[in-house]
């Protein structure tokens, strides 16, 4: 994909994140994705993150960043530490611009743990998984040698109308949600 589009495909997806109270983010490297991770946390008063290691986690050298400013990082035993985490950091399979949707394909219950338990929700992609629609998207998976036990698909920090009709964030899933598209190739991730 040409940088142009590729740069089309990212604005798009901006937009509908941000229109359904998403943050997004784009850098060039790993390192830097760390570096902005690690003020976003910061700037949260984010004391620790339940972090699923990935390809863009461990080449930007997440773990040691966030532990030299003082925030835990747990990275296993995630059935017990995400209820109390007070941030999860997965990485991603891919993105739909047309919808600002995040996917994850994956059966891996960590996956879910710490994207889902946590009241922030931190998401890394390669920026070469934005895919242009969601029918695209679909073709993409289910070329995939073997199709995934769990898809799912993530757009915006966690709302409901359940009660009484009034819109409450954060109650089945993240208050809030923040992407972090990395154009740096690292590999990995479906």
């Amino acid at each position: 994909m040409h940088k142009d589009q590729q740069d089309d495909l990212y604005n798009k997806f901006k937009t509908k994140i941000e229109l359904v109270a998403g943050e997004c983010y784009r850098v060039n490297t790993a390192l830097e994705a760390s570096e902005l991770v690690c003020n976003v946390l910061i700037e949260k008063g984010i004391k620790d993150v339940a972090l699923l290691n990935s390809p863009i986690s461990q080449k930007g050298d997440f773990v040691n960043l966030f532990e030299k400013k003082g925030i835990i990082v747990y990275t296993d035993n995630f059935r017990q530490v995400t209820p109390d985490a007070q941030a999860g950091i997965t990485q991603v399979n891919y993105a739909i611009a047309e919808l600002g949707s995040l996917v994850q394909a994956d059966a891996d219950v960590n996956q879910r743990l710490c994207s889902t338990l946590v009241p922030i929700h931190i998401a890394l992609i390669s920026t070469d998984k934005l895919i242009p629609t969601l029918k695209d998207t679909m073709a993409t998976i289910h070329s995939l040698p073997e199709i995934p036990g769990f898809v799912g698909f993530i757009t915006g920090p966690s709302r409901t109308s359940d009660i009484e009709r009034v819109l409450t964030i954060g109650v089945h899933g993240p208050k809030q949600l923040v992407v972090v598209f990395v154009d740096e190739e690292v590999g990995g991730v479906a």
